[in-house]
């Protein structure tokens, strides 16, 4: 309780802290005389973004005790305090160096105004306005031509191991003699005369008609991604983001996915069709959670609730989210194949990292893009997400599955077993706000240097992916010994009959 506390009085803390910035800042830019400055701007190309541009300022100070000086830039919100560049020396002029730093804001050319702001012995306020005009094309020409590059490098490459893995996986399920049940004819026309209403339901959940609709979902999202992109950027660019952000978001989790049918294949022989429904529907999770978090956040927004970026992150996100995963999780739960804790906890794996390709998606194409922070530190965040972040997406739906497959690897309990859905949904729940909050404190960590990279996140992700691994051993070793006992089971019911 304590540390809920504590994070809170921060918050509070950070929000009346910017408040009064706020009111300073548009103090200062309300000065009433001018500041006898000189103001040195150099011409320096633009090529990287965020870039440190030295500004060099000479300004008098009449009085005979110091000035102290203020640098403030205009936003489209109104001025915002920039540095307390220290104090002018009494009755002297005094040299000033301004590092401003200029990042990219979607813009060829940009002029961003600035002020440098003194306040009298006597408390009155001088002043003198100055611009940094901003020449961007040679960065875009830079990163465009970065980009072209990449595409002819990198898309084909990916694009070949996916192939690769698509037509192996579709080789091992269905190639030579198949099962009756699960055959070429029967994914299309599964046999449900005479099974429970739950069954049905899984069944139509992994049908090729209703991953063919999810998919559809999914690619409006990225039809509107693409128009968004389009407008500052041209269709060609937007197109090539768009390309090389969907492929880098979705060669790790197939690659998740295809380990963790291949491993279920290895000890249990499962149908593939389970694990691609399982995909399949985690994407569309991502669409229907960002449809209501939107949705959410917009009416938050709208009734100016000033902590709807916080709530959003600390609870609508984990809540919609691993919701909307876990009922998928939960309708295909009723299958009979649905019958042990290893598939629970792989096929939940599966549906969380499908989830995080389409999230990851997003994120490198919409929130963060190539043009925002340079290709390399792009190419650096599409690695770290896809590895890490679709690693903790699976382990958060997991914990709905893994409760739900052991409850129903036993007859008696088997009954009882979407009640685990509970305990469950409220387990993701909380880890992924954790998650989210070891998040916010790599962010805060980083923006105060006293760290350069992320410290919290990457530790719990390793944790949980610990945790995920020691519970696939022990569901491994309990599905070894059932099979023992149904062996010999056979066995004596065998010897019985001879």
């Amino acid at each position: 309780m304590r540390p809920n506390i504590i994070f809170i009085a921060a918050v509070l803390s950070f929000l009346s802290c910017q408040l009064f910035a706020d009111a300073l800042a548009s103090q200062l830019a309300d000065f009433g005389a001018g500041l006898d400055a000189d103001i040195n701007i150099p011409s320096a190309a633009l090529v990287s973004t965020p870039q440190t541009v030295l500004v060099s300022i000479v300004a008098t100070n009449p009085y005979p005790s110091a000035m102290p000086v203020y640098i403030l830039r205009q936003e489209r919100e109104g001025w915002q305090i920039l540095k307390l560049m220290g104090a002018l020396a009494p009755n002297s002029r005094t040299n000033l160096e301004l590092e401003v730093e200029l990042a990219y804001q979607k813009e060829t050319k940009r002029n961003t105004r600035y002020t440098v702001v003194a306040r009298g012995e006597d408390g009155r306020l001088y002043g003198k306005y100055f611009e940094i005009s901003e020449n961007w094309e040679p960065y875009e020409k830079e990163i465009k031509d970065s980009l072209s590059s990449a595409i002819v490098t990198y898309i084909p490459a990916l694009a070949a191991i996916l192939v690769v893995l698509v037509i192996a996986m579709a080789k091992f399920a269905y190639g030579g003699k198949s099962q009756k049940e699960y055959d070429m004819r029967t994914l299309v026309f599964p046999d449900v005369e005479g099974k429970p209403f739950e069954e049905k339901l899984a069944d139509v959940l992994i049908h090729p008609l209703t991953m063919l609709f999810e998919i559809i979902c999914v690619s409006l999202l990225v039809l509107v991604l693409f128009e968004s992109l389009s407008q500052p950027f041209g269709t060609e660019e937007a197109l090539k983001i768009m390309l090389l952000s969907g492929v880098g978001a979705l060669a790790i989790p197939f690659i998740y996915f295809a380990a963790a049918w291949f491993f279920d294949r290895r000890e249990e022989g499962k149908p593939l069709r389970f694990f691609a429904g399982m995909f399949v529907w985690g994407m569309f999770a991502a669409f229907l959670s960002l449809l209501v978090s939107s949705s959410i956040v917009t009416e938050m927004k709208n009734a100016q609730f000033a902590a709807y970026a916080l709530v959003a992150t600390m609870l609508i996100a984990p809540v919609v989210e691993e919701v909307m995963k876990g009922l998928g999780v939960l309708f295909v739960s009723g299958h009979h194949e649905y019958n042990d804790t290893l598939t629970g906890l792989l096929l939940g794996f599966t549906c969380g990292v499908g989830f995080a390709f389409v999230e990851n998606w997003f994120y490198f194409s919409a929130k963060v893009n190539p043009f925002d922070v340079g290709l390399s530190s792009w190419g650096v965040l599409i690695l770290y997400r896809s590895f890490f972040n679709t690693l903790a997406h699976g382990c958060f739906t997991a914990a709905v599955s893994t409760p739900i497959g052991y409850l129903r690897g036993f007859d008696k309990l088997k009954k009882y077993s979407r009640l685990a859905f509970i305990p469950g949904i409220l387990l993701a729940i909380s880890i992924h706000t954790i998650f989210n909050l070891s998040a916010l404190a790599d962010g805060f960590v980083i923006a105060s240097q006293q760290v350069p990279f992320f410290v919290f996140n990457p530790m719990l992700i390793i944790l949980l992916a610990a945790m995920f691994f020691l519970v696939l051993v022990l569901a491994v070793i309990d599905e070894k010994k059932r099979k023992m006992e149904r062996s010999i089971k056979k066995a004596v019911d065998a010897q019985a009959n001879a």
